[in-house]
């Protein structure tokens, strides 16, 4: 057997046996299913056993005694997971049929006896397994299991631990240090051709060559990021190695630059509209990362769609070849953007501060210079061997190693370091398209589902949630450096995060070859494949096995067939545990996807799934199909369009997430409000009579008792008392009122409830809607009404269900009429007076979004100072409030001022006000003519954004803000930012519309008024070993002016 199988297969088994432990301990936890027989004790020693196993995967450098060890191992493993899985669904089916009642008890303990019978079997084997290896049998007493050390380090000697808010605030801080830019000069290069090229017209190409791990992609995402400040209107983003042909690759553009494109279009079809879109812009951005030799055909394909005379842009290209850098670079008198290696200086400090940022270990500067001397002198390498010392200062593997060490060598130890709890979830990872943004939300719920962060939810005799567990494995995984955070919630904590892409290239082919996982990527174009050697070896490489029993499968393409017809005739998805789609084209997975789901259970009755992920899937046909998906813990339809659900989600009694965010479902099935399980549920902003759900929950002790998110609905007066309670677990709701005039008492019953039994939140959105015409009836569930818009000042009143300018998978909402279900225009319908909240002692509260008129707030009984994030639309205060603000929220990072939330005309921040405050967003406040900075207020204000401040003209102190790095303008003259031009230098480009932004957010193309963005130049020298950045004063001040776009549907 060769090398790099037993690698692929001890990885395997590494990750497979941390995913029998979790298991093993569900059954530990469960007495009732333990309690006969000697199984407790066969449970413990199976996990003595398995503890063994794990310490000697984490011996460092200890060879396996024989090749086909591991691959015994995996397969025991890969049973034991089975039968287990399949108690858990005899025992789910015992309370999902309609048993007789004198035969459930029989039934139930032929299934205890049957687990009893296998766990011995597991025990046996896994004891010869540890026999193989000469391995001893430890067992404490009493059954006990004495873990050791399964990896470098332990979730308990994690940074990360501890509370949320010490948690984000330490991530934040530190990571933005990590991320002072190395590559200075050829950003400057960079931006200095951006400007000259634009200047000539047309569409330039910038080359940015460099070797794997010299920060191309970290050097292009900066460029992607800063695209609004150097004047372009719309962008794209490209990783070529995840694309299969040059239907998929234009389309791939033409959907991140046109909001209204379809799937169902063919390539010529595909060409003609990108570019009749491209030619419309002013100025557009492509990257394309990680070009290579055989993407030729592709890039040929991108050459049909400039029109000569009218597009005009700038194509930033990232590749490793100079052949294709050479290619693809449209100036040849200005050359490459070379990235070369890093000279020592920047070794030893880059090193030293990724150091720092570590548990606190002794430094040892000689041992770090003779790494330094063994590895590339490249940023990835630095920060992988930094991410190795800061948790092992004496790696002795490292230590014992003179020759050189290459990158891959670097990545392949990364991983191994890896603490046994963070494999698994890892692997998971590569599930998702290479380089794609995973969403933090999603991934760690995806996490939860496959039972990978319950065992870790006891840490030093700390009970914690499993969310909380999965956020801090992000942030571990993060500051190990094995994966990117790309982008960042207001509060500081990451919002999506991807593996590396060499990463994913040495996880993803293992995990594959070994069934762990198997990704569905069957579009594969035989023309691109005769360029691409590599990528045929590649695609035998990852084929799966000889009769495969997948556990976790993702849908890259199209919905995966199994048959002696089929792409994957070696198939069997009754072992399936997890099903992700990522295939977006409309119509096509309709009712393929009950074909899949039916292959899953076509030799079952009931399948082992615990994931069904279909997020932005259009349609997708689930009837008949959720009854037989018992086990099933998720359930994504976040952007399917759907009409409806079937009513058997009410009957998934181990269902923990249901999402139909973004769909046009507007009632559930009122049984769903009994569920045991559910953890995590995400609306559309309909309207639900509340006094049904704590009806339910009234007659049903246990039921909602785990709810931690309630996330889009509308309720109506609640004028009983019935909240009290209820629902007490919930950290995150998003609520609106909807009541009539003059009826505040349901308003203030909701109030005291959020006030005195929500005290665990962490994030609210809470808002009133008020109706100027009363409705008979109130009693009408399920119809839409107004939801708040992604940062926007005020709900959308707009009537969009009939309209096509939606784009696919977007909802369709508007307020109604409880009775008829007719929209209700802005003026019937408005925002109301907010009841008196006191959320002063809600500690652990980081993010505050309230909608609705303050009547006379008393700041420090309604704002806690834990707060992070706070928004305000409506509230019509009418003093200034900033000065008090300013000393009471010392927390604060983003600060949103949104349409008629302050009536003065004056604003002004304090002196020392805000020291923490990072983004600052005023919005439509029609009164404000002045706003002051006082000294030493928001030291650490880096984005500050105005918005259709008609009257203001005058800033006063902004210059004390030294880290302010953008300011938007958006404003229908120039008065603004004449002001600013009277104490600074202006450069002004002009420019058509605002791009969208890197995670994808609701742009505001759609806005009213001129646009102007001002960036923000410094000096800036690179950080000393002291980790101090030199501060520059500001010196230029650039503005792209945005002309006036008339919006297709007023505000």
């Amino acid at each position: 057997m060769a090398a790099s199988t037993v690698k692929s297969y001890t990885m395997a088994a590494e990750a497979a046996t941390e995913i029998l432990s979790q298991k093993l301990d569900i059954l530990l936890s469960r007495p009732e299913w333990v309690g006969c027989f000697p199984m407790e004790t066969l449970v413990k020693d199976a996990k003595a056993n398995l503890a063994t196993i794990q310490k000697f995967f984490s011996t460092k450098s200890r060879p396996s005694e024989s090749p086909e060890w591991p691959v015994r191992l995996l397969r025991v493993l890969y049973d034991a997971e089975d039968f287990i899985d399949k108690f858990h669904l005899k025992v789910a089916r015992g309370g999902h049929e309609a048993l007789h009642a004198a035969t459930r008890p029989l039934a139930t303990l032929v299934h205890k006896y049957m687990l009893w019978r296998d766990m011995s079997n597991l025990v046996k084997a896994v004891k010869e397994s540890c026999q193989d290896q000469y391995l001893p049998d430890k067992k404490g007493a009493g059954g006990e299991t004495k873990k050791g050390p399964a990896s470098s380090s332990s979730i308990a000697s994690a940074p990360w631990e501890g509370q949320k808010s010490a948690r984000l605030t330490s991530f934040w801080d530190q990571q933005a240090s990590m991320n002072f830019v190395l590559r200075e000069t050829p950003k400057k290069d960079i931006v200095e051709r951006i400007r000259k090229e634009a200047a000539e017209g047309g569409v330039h190409a910038i080359s940015i060559k460099g070797k794997e791990g010299a920060g191309k992609t970290f050097l292009a995402r900066w460029v992607y990021r800063e695209a609004m400040y150097l004047g372009f209107d719309t962008r794209a983003w490209v990783h070529l190695s995840a694309i299969n042909d040059r239907r998929e690759f234009l389309f791939e553009i033409l959907k991140q630059v046109d909001k209204l494109a379809r799937g169902a279009m063919d390539f010529d079809e595909i060409k003609e509209m990108l570019s009749q879109k491209l030619a419309k812009e002013n100025r557009f951005l492509l990257v394309l990362d990680n070009v290579r030799p055989s993407d030729r055909e592709l890039l040929n394909a991108l050459g049909l769609i400039f029109q000569p005379y009218t597009s005009q842009g700038h194509i930033i290209t990232t590749t490793r070849d100079r052949g294709m850098a050479m290619h693809m670079n449209s100036d040849q008198s200005s050359g490459l953007i070379k990235l070369k290696k890093l000279n020592k200086e920047e070794n030893r400090g880059m090193l030293s501060m990724r150091l720092r940022r570590g548990p606190q270990l002794p430094s040892s500067p000689q041992r770090e210079d003779k790494f330094l001397n063994q590895i590339p002198a490249l940023p990835l390498c630095i920060s992988l061997l930094g991410s190795l010392l800061s948790y092992d200062r004496e790696d002795a593997e490292l230590a014992n190693n003179n020759s050189e060490i290459s990158v891959s060598d670097l990545l392949e130890l990364s991983y191994h370091r890896l603490p046994v709890h963070l494999k698994p979830c890892f692997i998971y990872m590569a599930l998702f398209p290479v380089a794609s943004p995973i969403p933090t939300r999603r991934l760690v719920r995806l996490w939860l589902a496959e039972g990978l962060l319950d065992s870790h939810c006891s840490n030093k005799g700390t009970e914690t949630t499993p969310e909380e567990v999965g956020e801090t494995f992000i942030l571990e995984l993060a500051d190990r450096n094995v994966i990117d955070v790309v982008s960042w919630r207001a509060d500081g904590s990451p919002k999506a995060c991807q593996m590396l892409t060499s990463l994913n290239d040495l996880i993803r082919p293992t995990a594959i070859s070994t069934g762990f996982l198997h990704i569905h990527n069957a579009s594969k174009s035989r023309g691109r494949n005769e360029f691409n050697p590599t990528g045929q070896q590649q695609q035998l490489l990852d084929a799966p096995p000889e009769n495969t029993k997948v556990r976790w499968l993702a849908e890259h393409t199209n919905v995966v067939s199994v048959g002696h017809n089929s792409s994957q005739p070696n198939l069997k998805l009754s072992q399936v545990r997890s099903f992700l789609s990522f295939y977006l084209r409309r119509g096509m997975l309709t009712k393929d996807i009950s074909t899949l789901l039916g292959n899953m259970t076509s030799k079952a009755n009931y399948s082992l799934l615990r994931v069904l992920d279909l997020e932005g899937v259009y349609k997708p046909s689930l009837q008949g199909m959720l009854r037989k998906l018992v086990l099933l813990r998720y359930l994504g339809l976040r952007s399917t369009v759907l009409d409806s659900i079937p009513s058997e989600v009410a009957d998934l009694q181990y269902l923990e997430t249901l999402d139909i965010k973004h769909t046009h479902v507007t009632s559930l099935p009122s049984s769903l409000w009994k569920a045991r399980n559910l953890r995590h549920l995400h609306l559309n902003w309909f309207y639900i009579d509340l006094k049904k759900i704590l009806k339910v929950c009234g007659d049903n002790v246990m039921a909602l008792t785990k709810l931690q998110t309630l996330s889009g609905l509308v309720v109506g007066e609640v004028k009983e008392n019935l909240m009290t309670g209820h629902l007490n677990s919930l950290t995150t709701l998003k609520l609106f009122l909807q009541h009539l005039d003059k009826d505040t008492l349901g308003a203030a019953v909701i109030a005291d409830w959020i006030s005195f039994e929500l005290t665990n939140l962490q994030s609210l959105t809470f808002g009133v809607i008020q109706e100027a015409q009363p409705s008979k009836e109130a009693t009408g569930e399920g119809e839409p009404v107004a939801q708040p818009a992604s940062e926007k000042g005020e709900p959308d009143y707009q009537t969009t269900a009939q309209t096509a300018t939606k784009k696919e998978g977007e909802s369709a909402v508007q307020p109604t009429d409880k009775k008829e279900g007719k929209p209700v225009s802005a003026k019937e319908s408005q925002m109301g007076l907010l009841p008196g909240l006191v959320l002063a002692k809600h500690h652990e509260l980081f993010e505050l979004y309230l909608l609705g008129q303050l009547n006379k707030p008393i700041w420090p009984q309604l704002l806690p100072g834990s707060l992070r994030v706070l928004t305000l639309s409506g509230s019509k205060v009418e003093t200034d409030l900033m000065p008090e603000l300013g000393g009471l929220l010392r927390n604060l990072r983003t600060l949103k001022l949104l349409a008629n939330s302050f009536l003065c005309q004056s604003m002004c921040f304090a002196q020392d006000g805000f020291p923490s405050l990072k983004i600052l967003k005023i919005w439509k406040l029609p009164q404000l003519k002045r706003v002051t900075i006082g000294p030493r207020a928001m030291l650490h204000l880096k984005e500050l954004e105005f918005r259709h401040l008609n009257a203001m003209t005058n800033v006063e102190g902004i210059e004390r803000c030294n880290e302010l790095e953008n300011i938007c303008v958006i404003s229908q003259d120039h008065a603004l930012v004449g002001q600013l031009e009277q104490h600074m230098k202006l450069h002004v480009q002009k420019v058509t519309k605002r791009p969208r932004s890197l995670d994808n957010k609701e742009d505001d193309r759609d806005e009213k008024g001129n646009i102007f963005y001002l960036r923000v130049e410094k000096k800036s020298e690179y950080v000393n070993d002291n980790n101090k950045a030199q501060k520059g004063k500001m010196t230029d001040l650039n503005v792209e002016k945005h002309q006036e776009v008339e919006s297709e549907q007023q505000q």
